[in-house]
């Protein structure tokens, strides 16, 4: 389940994802076709403005900032199906050497109307679930 951030200080309503949710991204390098550039992420935060994503480091593509990427599908929230194929732009990587993981921060370009509809629907719901309102 979604966890309510504390205070907000970002622009968009964030919502967080633990390990047992299993939320995935599907990505590809802006220009990818062949499906051996095609790999997956486990998200751990989203929001209408982007979200974080952690890839294991043996897997790591070397993104580094202002690289776009495509955001082809996600994988576990099937309410989120209508977001595919979004162009991301990294804004930052976390990269420390001592961690099994690297952690990158990536805002999407541009959101078609339905898109954004569709993603401030699901922020809002989860974050009722998780408040235990009913929805």
């Amino acid at each position: 389940m979604a966890k309510k951030s504390g205070k907000q200080l970002r622009r968009y309503t964030r919502i967080f994802f633990g390990k047992d949710d299993n939320v995935m991204g599907v990505m590809s390098p802006d220009d990818a076709i062949e499906e051996k550039n095609i790999y997956s992420v486990a998200i751990l935060n989203l929001s209408e403005g982007g979200l974080q994503i952690v890839k294991n480091r043996k897997d790591y593509k070397g993104l580094q900032r202002d690289d776009k990427i495509i955001l082809r599908q996600i994988i576990g929230l099937e309410e989120l199906a209508p977001l595919a194929d979004i162009t991301v732009q990294i804004k930052w990587v976390m990269d420390n050497e001592y961690l099994d993981h690297v952690l990158i921060g990536a805002c999407f370009l541009a959101l078609h109307d339905n898109q954004r509809t569709i993603m401030q629907s699901f922020v809002n719901k989860y974050l009722d679930l998780s408040l235990g309102e009913e929805v």
